[in-house]
């Protein structure tokens, strides 16, 4: 259980960046709206859609992917929509959907301090330090943060490149088309009608410790 909270924590804090403003004027990016597409490489293969409405207040990603050890192949479909303090993770094989507690929203909506200072501090709180150096992806200019995690290389609060390393196996997904204040469509933030929904309850203790990290 514990896993899946800190999965969920970890695939939705990247897209919670330095632009996440007072809960009355709730915004994660400076645009309302984007599409951005990613490819994979490495030992996993794929694509990964990020849908983005609302000025981040909405959010959705899908992705397929195939990974290939020793010779044995692994093929992935997964999705994972946000809205507002809600997380749904979409688990295709199953035919089910984990719903659960953005557990950031809180520490982003209601804060009063530097939204710019609050994101570098979460980034370090994951354990990433600003390199210091940028690199220009499809023409964005994007900060460069090291961890033991891996690289993440992020342009106004989004991630347009991580590089991981699990068990020995990288990875690497790059942003490979950007589209912003785009329409976007309203199903993509659907939760599938054929799905069983489940509620995943976070850990006792687990937002004080993540209040703690981020000075909330």
């Amino acid at each position: 259980m514990m896993k899946k909270i800190t999965l969920i924590f970890l695939a939705t804090f990247i897209s919670i960046g330095i632009y996440a403003q007072k809960k009355s004027n709730y915004k994660v990016f400076p645009f309302k709206s984007g599409i951005i597409e990613y490819q994979k490489t490495g030992k996993t293969k794929g694509t990964t859609t990020k849908y983005i409405d609302e000025y981040g207040y909405k959010q959705a990603d899908y992705g397929e992917s195939v990974t290939k050890i020793f010779g044995h192949k692994t093929e992935e479909k997964e999705g994972t929509i946000l809205i507002g303090p809600t997380v749904y993770t979409i688990n295709y094989k199953e035919n089910t959907v984990n719903k659960g507690k953005n557990p950031v929203y809180e520490t982003y909506a209601n804060s009063k301090g530097n939204y710019d200072e609050l994101g570098r501090k979460s980034m370090k709180a994951l354990g990433f330090s600003d390199t210091g150096t940028t690199e220009t992806i499809l023409g964005k200019k994007c900060e460069i943060w090291q961890g033991s995690l891996g690289e993440i290389c992020v342009w106004k609060g989004l991630a347009l490149r991580t590089k991981t390393k699990i068990f020995g196996m990288k990875m690497e997904e790059t942003a490979i088309k950007i589209s912003l204040d785009v329409k976007v469509p309203k199903d993509k933030f659907e939760v599938p009608k054929n799905m069983k929904v489940e509620e995943v309850e976070m850990p006792e203790g687990f937002q004080e410790g993540l209040n703690s990290l981020f000075g909330g």
